[in-house]
């Protein structure tokens, strides 16, 4: 180890913002024996993770209410991995592809989102067909993703850029919108689709469309004769237990109610 190795080593890492990317960072800094200290400006960790747990008024129980991100996609492993890293793999809990029902709130009630939506491609004619969610334009738009020829370049876009583009504007409004704020509770615009879905752009570039590439992928499913693994997981405590759990391994500097006003190059 050099001289300079073992003055930064000393030297502690500014981790601004106290969410589960923070919360993270800090601990696999902590695993790697480095110093740090994690600013966050609110009253509490966790970020836009919080989970309100709320008295049944039958005296039986209490109901498990998500404020935030009510979930993490089984298909993207770090998350899962990471739980199990603290201990946590008897605290999961899927949820029953073969009777879940999603609604989306729509001029004042809940409409369910159609059979065969898969993340936000519809993969089944009749139900897309039937449902009350989109308009007849609104479907014959998302249709035409059959017919839309795949960007050809490989930069990144918003999430909301390439299902507008692919899908049309009532795909994002009334399906990508609501889908992608329970897993990652921001808006569309404002996420990376390379960063996010890069899956999506795969599908496009390989097969030119959307809906045909997931019709593809679901294809080379191969059947499963044991228990197969869900689509979205939680907690039975709810997406707060990974915040908590994390808290409770980490030991070096946290600090709340405190902000970063500036980011100065040093010298």
């Amino acid at each position: 180890m050099t001289a300079s190795t073992k003055t930064f080593s000393k030297t502690p890492v500014v981790i601004i913002g106290g969410g589960i990317a923070g919360l993270a960072a800090a601990y696999e800094l902590q695993s790697q024996g480095v110093p740090y200290v994690l600013l966050e400006s609110s009253q509490r960790f966790g970020g836009k993770i919080r989970t309100e747990h709320i008295p049944n008024p039958d005296g039986e129980g209490q109901f498990v209410v998500e404020v935030g991100p009510d979930s993490v996609l089984t298909q993207k492993p770090w998350a899962l991995n990471l739980a199990k890293e603290l201990g946590l793999q008897d605290q999961f809990l899927g949820t029953n592809d073969d009777s879940r029902r999603t609604y989306v709130l729509r001029d004042g009630r809940l409409v369910p989102l159609p059979d065969g939506v898969f993340l936000i491609v519809p993969t089944r004619v009749l139900p897309f067909i039937r449902t009350p969610l989109f308009s007849w334009r609104g479907k014959l738009r998302m249709a035409l993703d059959w017919f839309i020829p795949p960007r050809q370049d490989d930069g990144d876009e918003s999430l909301a850029d390439f299902v507008r583009r692919r899908l049309g504007v009532e795909a994002l409004d009334r399906l990508a919108e609501p889908l992608m704020a329970g897993i990652h509770n921001a808006e569309a615009e404002n996420q990376s689709l390379l960063a996010t879905f890069p899956r999506f752009r795969q599908l496009e570039k390989q097969h030119g469309s959307l809906i045909r590439g997931m019709l593809a992928a679901r294809r080379k499913v191969p059947p499963t004769t044991g228990k197969r693994q869900s689509v979205f997981t939680s907690f039975r405590g709810g997406m707060q237990t990974l915040v908590d759990a994390l808290l409770e391994q980490l030991n070096g500097d946290l600090r709340l109610n405190v902000a970063a006003s500036a980011i100065h190059r040093a010298e």
